[in-house]
């Protein structure tokens, strides 16, 4: 088997051929039929495990915190810049609130840089910290928690990423969301950025191929003696997906408003793995480095790649 982009396939003159290009796809094997030389596919379309978010629905609330330092408001969680924290007055609990006049459809909160103040040092949230997250159906305040509540959770932040991530199996309506925090030694508790909104799922998922690493931003430089001198900075995680089996319907849907709304200027969400059990490695919140067109490799067949830089 040649040609056919990442699935292998020259020809749909083999039936066998076409079920194993699908499978390696991420797609799932059916009875797909060849006519006048273009696929005709009657599959079921299996969930996959990469999903989207383009719209930050906490951009567009009203986000307070149960306190609050006046040179880190609540506002910063609306910052785009994810290492400008919300931090609050003292002590080693806080929360914070997104509310809206009305309700809103939500399946997906997300809080990057969750961190804390230990004896005047800026520390990342850990393991032991204590995490709830709650979605109410008509509380402001968020505390009912009725439409979605996690109860008190140990262990869903951890050092390495300092990043909370809820996914909800079915999205629920809500006017607001609320988020404790909470760790033993914190003298402050503190967070970067909140995501809120519903998550658009692809049809099959990206291709082999995809790329997940590390930029560095550090600065070398060398003297004349040739010494080599390090400015060390952070380092951001990138991703470079191809969905090279897109339906018509994710083309003019998710590939089409990602492009028309976000382009290379407003950050997405992109989870590699919805199922994933460790979320936290696996969501990566940025901007796009290009914005190239989806691309038709055949009939009602689409293909778009992404290539993503994490955001500081």
């Amino acid at each position: 088997m040649s040609g056919l982009g990442a699935f292998g396939v020259a020809a749909f003159g083999d039936v066998a051929d076409v079920e194993v290009a699908l499978w390696m796809a991420g797609g799932l094997v059916a009875q797909p039929a060849v006519i006048g030389g273009a696929l005709s596919r009657e599959v079921d379309e299996v969930e996959p495990g990469a999903c989207l978010l383009r719209r930050n629905l906490a951009d567009e609330a009203t986000v307070t915190a149960s306190s609050w330092i006046p040179s880190a408001p609540p506002t910063m969680l609306q910052d785009a810049h994810t290492t400008r924290r919300w931090q609050g007055e003292g002590g080693i609990s806080d929360y914070i609130v997104a509310s809206w006049p009305t309700a809103e459809t939500i399946d997906t909160v997300v809080v990057l840089r969750c961190a804390k103040m230990v004896d005047g040092e800026e520390l990342p949230m850990t393991s032991a910290a204590t995490t709830r997250v709650r979605l109410s159906s008509a509380d402001q305040t968020g505390a009912a928690g009725d439409a979605y509540d996690t109860m008190a959770t140990v262990g869903a932040v951890r050092e390495e990423y300092s990043a909370l991530v809820v996914l909800l199996e079915t999205p629920v309506s809500a006017v607001a969301v609320r988020v404790d925090l909470s760790e033993p030694d914190a003298d402050a508790v503190m967070a970067g950025r909140l995501i809120v909104g519903r998550r658009a799922k692809p049809a099959y998922n990206f291709a082999f191929g995809w790329a997940y690493g590390y930029a560095d931003q550090s600065r070398k430089r060398k003297s004349a003696a040739g010494l080599t001198f390090v400015d060390r900075e952070d380092r951001v995680r990138t991703l470079n997906l191809s969905f090279d089996w897109m339906t018509e319907s994710d083309r003019w849907g998710i590939a089409h408003d990602i492009d028309r709304v976000c382009g290379t200027s407003r950050d997405i969400l992109v989870i590699t793995d919805q199922a994933s059990t460790e979320l936290d490695r696996d969501t990566v919140w940025g901007l796009l480095d290009d914005q190239s067109p989806p691309v038709q490799p055949f009939n009602g067949v689409w293909k778009k790649s992404y290539q993503l830089t994490e955001r500081l």
